[in-house]
Formats: structure tokens, C-alpha cells, sequence
């Protein structure tokens, strides 16, 4: 059987348009809209170029697509919406099956999980009107215990804090995450968001954005919610009433407005942990996966990680909107199918390039390149002496962040490296941290960490003896953002590491996406010389080329 999972175009505001593929039993391809569309988040877009791309990778006509599934069981006019554009666009259309949002992201929380049975979360703004989804999972099953409405977001609150502080929520949460660091004790918010008695209550009429009775409670009562602009504030008068003047986006960031972050990240933290508390009281269980825009939050997902009664966890790399495509086709795959897809090895599911597609845009766009026997020995020399260089290999990552296809590399242990590339290639604030890039069994000598942490998904603490020597990835809190590297997952990028360790006596290279600050990570061949020729960056490596700005 051959299923398409799609996400996109169900309404105007609709983020993280994408498509995934499933033949057989298996993932075989996933594909966001943003990446050809060059528009972070693809906001409003249908995943036209996404199923392009499914569809071209797998060697499919629409025609053998047996089943499209596409969250949004709420919206009245979807199936038709996307019966449209298909025979527009492709000249048929499969049947198409409607699931619930918070059901698709359990579901690619639980089956590319590990685990053969555990707690699953699913928590973000809100779809088909809940935020909220708790669930006990077992073999192929995942039972629904506790659902809350969009009036009970934390993903509300996350946004109108992002809002307030000047960031573009729905896309910049990170932002408030990586600023939280820098905060103290002080900023009062218990009257937004309250946590007592192992639960929490949210008071809506702080925010402005979730659904019309959000609307109907402060600011103006004619504006329809759904059809304001994502750049509109998401906060009411009542926030500003309760905080003060919030940012404005080129402002100056104060002490003040990192106590916001610090207040907002603890206060999210621990109404989370409410949740995770009662769904153990609930289960027994002791693994826990999450999904939904808010598992996104690293430094969050440390924290439920560090939680006595939770042994292992695991945060689907998709977590937001853009992995409902890979969930809905998870679920179609559970309906039509004896079996379902289990454990995600990878998220390299991304659009094929070889070798002439490479050539093809290195010999366009003019560039002067050098072949190289050895590309991930080059990369760890360059790196080794002090360049900031451009990875671009194999297959796309699925996901927002980069695992070593479509990265920039760099030295962890150059105390200004984090400065340099912030200022030089990537033209963003200058406290946001950097990632690192770990061999797998390396890690625990440098990391505090429960076990393997292939996508990047949970911060941990860096240890007392690492610090100095990792300035570069090590967060002013002393944690980091740890992607652990084997190589059965990515033998290239392991082989560099690899490399550099033998060179510099560090098992981590600094590790970032490849793209510049408010742009989606490359895809192309053509988007990586660009970004390449737009930046700082002192050298590219793409496929076996060398390029260089000397």
C-alpha cells in the first residue's frame, strides 16, 4: 500500500505545510513546503511542492497513491479544499481520510518512538480544538485518556509571551527558550498561567489569538481570530496591563525582558510537568513520548527527561505541525495495514541530489570548485584550523533542525566561535546558543544524558570538566543541545568527528543549520551556494566539491 500524509492550505494562518510517504510497511520520504517554497514555516501554503518531491523520489505516479490522510477533522470544507487543488495540480486525487490533529501527533510521537508501550503527549496552540492530548500507547494502539480545549493552550501562552517580547510566534518560541537563560527570579505570571494542586489553570483573556471567544474577551469582539495576521500582536491589553511596554522587535533586549523569558519558560515547565505527573499516576508507565510544537522545547524536555519516574524519553524531530504529514500517514498506514511503520532510524527523508544536480548548480552559478577523494577529512582539517564551513550531504533532514546534511560546522572549543558565526554567517542575536555534534559513544564522558540523542531534541547539562574546554556549544545555564552521532545513522558526518577528534582531541564539532537568520535551511544544491556566497561561511563542502571564497 502506498500512503501520502499531507499537512497545509486548510486555512489562511496554517503553518508547517508538508508531505510524507509511506510504501509498504515504510517511511520512505518527507518533504516540507517551506524548503522550495524559501517562506519559514510555509505559512498559508498547500504542500504542493512536498508531494512533488514525495511523489518524484519514490518514482510514483498520483494515480498509485492508495490513501491521501490529512489532519483536520474539525474543518468542514477540508476534504473538498483538498480534492481541489489535487485534480488541479496532479490531475486526480486518491481517496482522502480526515484524522484528528492531536491523534496524528501522538501517533508519530508513538510509532517512531522505540517504545512498544508508553505515555504519549501531545501539546501545542491548539487543532481541530483541543491542545492538549494525553494517551497510554501499546503495540499498535494509543488510547486517549485526557483531552484539553484550546482555551487551556500552553502553547497560547508560550506564543503571546514570544509575541510580547518582540519575537514572531509560531515560528521564534526558540528565541524565548534560549533568552530564558539569561533571566532571574522576579517576573510574576501566575495570573496568565497558575499551577497549584498537580495541575494548571490558564486565563485566556491574556492572550488574543485562540479561538473567537479568545477574541471575544478583550481587544475587539468583530475581529475573526482566524483571520488576523500571524505579525498582529498575540497578547491582549490585559498582558501589557500586567507586564508593562512589550519589545518591540528591533529593540534593545534588558534585563527586564529576560526576566519575562525566565518567569514564562519556568511557569510552561512546570505546568507541563502537571501533566506528565497525572498521566503517570494513570499509566504506570515509565517511557514518554511527546509531540506537538511544544516538545520543541529542549530545555523543557530536559526536565521531564530528568523527572524520577520517567526512564526514557523520546521527542518526535517533527514535533510541530510539520510532522502531522508523517503522522497522518502513520495512521493511514494503521488503518489500511496488518502493521505499522515502527522506530524512526533517521530523519534523512528528505529529496535525492546527486552528483550531477550538484555539478549542474556549481557549473550554472559560475562557482570554482575542487573534487575531493576524502570530503569529511577536508571538513574536519578546515574546521580544526579555525574555518566556519558549509556541510551539504545526502538527503535532506526532516525536522527543523540540522543532524549533519545540511549544517555549518565549526570548532566548539574557540571561546568566540559562537560570536563569529552570529555575527558573520547567520546575522542573529548574539544569545543564542549553538548545538553540538557528539560520537555516540563518546557522549557520556561530556554530557549528562539518559541515553542516545540522535535528533537533538533535549538539552543536557554539560559536564563541570567540559565546560571550558566547549565554550562554544556549552549555554550560559551550562547545558547544550546534544545530537549524538553513530554510524549507522549518518557515516559521513560520523567519519568527520571522527576525524576532527584525531586531529584536535575533541569528539564534537559545533553544529548549526545551514541558512541565514528568518530562512528556511537549504534544500538545493542552488540554495546552499547561494547562502554560501551570502555569508561568512569560509568554505562549502557539497557532495565531494570543494568551494572556497580565496
Amino acid at each position: 500500500m502506498k500512503i501520502l500524509g499531507i499537512h497545509g492550505g486548510a486555512t489562511a494562518l496554517q503553518n508547517g505545510a508538508s508531505a510524507a510517504l509511506i510504501m509498504e510497511g515504510r517511511i520512505v520520504v518527507a518533504a516540507e513546503e517551506e524548503r522550495f517554497v524559501r517562506f519559514k514555516e510555509g505559512f498559508g501554503h498547500s504542500p504542493i511542492r512536498s508531494i512533488q518531491a514525495c511523489l518524484k523520489e519514490a518514482k510514483l505516479k498520483i494515480s498509485e497513491i492508495d490513501l491521501i490522510v490529512h489532519a483536520g477533522v474539525t474543518h468542514k470544507d477540508l476534504h473538498k479544499r483538498i480534492e481541489l487543488y489535487m485534480n488541479h495540480y496532479f490531475g486526480s486525487c486518491p481517496e482522502i481520510y480526515l484524522v484528528d490533529h492531536q491523534l496524528a501527533h501522538l501517533a508519530s510521537a508513538y510509532y517512531c518512538s522505540p517504545f512498544d508501550e508508553a505515555m504519549c503527549v501531545s501539546f501545542d496552540g491548539y487543532g481541530d480544538e483541543i491542545s492538549v492530548a494525553l494517551a497510554k500507547a501499546k503495540g499498535r494502539n494509543i488510547q486517549v485518556i485526557e483531552r484539553r480545549g484550546m482555551y487551556e493552550s500552553l502553547g497560547a501562552f508560550y506564543k503571546s509571551i514570544t509575541s510580547f517580547l518582540g519575537f514572531g510566534p509560531l515560528e521564534e518560541e526558540y528565541k524565548v527558550m534560549g533568552l530564558a537563560s539569561y533571566g532571574r527570579e522576579g517576573v510574576e505570571l501566575s495570573d496568565f498561567l497558575n499551577v497549584e494542586n498537580d495541575d494548571y489553570s490558564l486565563d485566556h483573556t491574556y492572550c488574543r489569538r485562540y479561538g473567537k471567544s479568545f477574541e471575544k474577551s478583550n481587544d475587539d469582539p468583530n475581529l475573526n481570530p482566524r483571520l488576523l495576521s500571524r505579525f498582529e500582536p498575540w497578547y491582549s491589553s490585559k498582558l501589557t496591563e500586567l507586564l508593562g511596554k512589550p519589545r518591540q522587535r528591533n529593540e534593545s533586549i534588558n534585563q527586564r525582558h529576560k526576566d519575562i523569558a525566565f518567569a514564562s519558560q519556568k511557569k510552561f515547565e512546570e505546568a507541563a510537568v502537571t501533566l506528565i505527573k497525572r498521566l503517570y499516576k494513570k499509566t504506570g508507565l515509565r517511557k514518554l513520548a511527546i509531540a506537538g510544537g511544544c516538545g520543541l522545547n529542549c530545555k523543557a524536555n530536559k526536565v521531564y527527561s530528568d523527572l524520577d519516574f520517567v526512564d526514557e524519553i523520546f521527542v518526535q524531530p517533527a514535533a510541530s505541525d510539520r510532522g502531522l504529514s508523517l503522522g497522518s500517514a502513520l495512521l493511514g498506514s494503521n488503518k489500511l495495514e496488518h502493521s505499522v511503520p515502527r522506530g524512526l532510524q533517521n530523519v534523512y527523508l528528505g529529496p535525492t541530489y546527486g552528483e550531477k544536480e550538484i555539478k549542474n548548480a556549481l557549473n550554472i552559478s559560475q562557482t570554482k570548485y575542487t573534487h575531493l577523494k576524502k570530503p569529511y577529512l577536508e571538513a574536519a582539517k578546515r574546521i580544526a584550523n579555525g574555518e566556519i564551513v558549509g556541510w551539504f550531504q545526502g538527503r535532506s533532514e526532516f525536522g527543523p533542525r540540522a543532524l549533519g546534511n545540511r549544517s555549518i560546522l565549526a570548532d566548539p572549543t574557540r571561546a568566540n566561535m559562537k560570536d563569529l558565526i552570529n555575527s558573520r554567517v547567520k546575522f542573529r542575536e548574539e544569545f543564542r546558543p549553538f548545538a553540538p555534534a557528539v560520537i555516540e559513544e563518546c557522549c557520556s564522558q561530556i554530557f549528562d544524558l539518559k541515553s542516545s540523542s540522535p535528533f537533538m531534541t533535549v538539552a543536557a547539562n554539560v559536564k563541570e570538566e567540559w565546560r571550558n574546554k566547549l565554550k562554544a556549544v556549552t549555554h550560559v545555564d551550562g547545558t547544550a543541545r546534544v545530537q549524538t552521532v553513530n554510524p549507522d545513522q549518518n557515516p559521513l558526518f560520523y567519519k568527520l568527528i571522527f576525524e576532527f577528534r584525531n586531529i584536535a582531541g575533541v569528539p564534537v564539532v559545533l553544529n548549526t543549520s545551514f541558512n541565514l537568520m528568518g530562512e528556511p535551511i537549504v534544500e538545493t544544491p542552488m540554495n546552499a551556494i547561494s547562502t554560501f556566497s551570502a555569508s561568512g561561511l569560509d568554505s562549502l563542502i557539497i557532495g565531494e566539491y570543494l568551494v572556497t571564497k580565496k
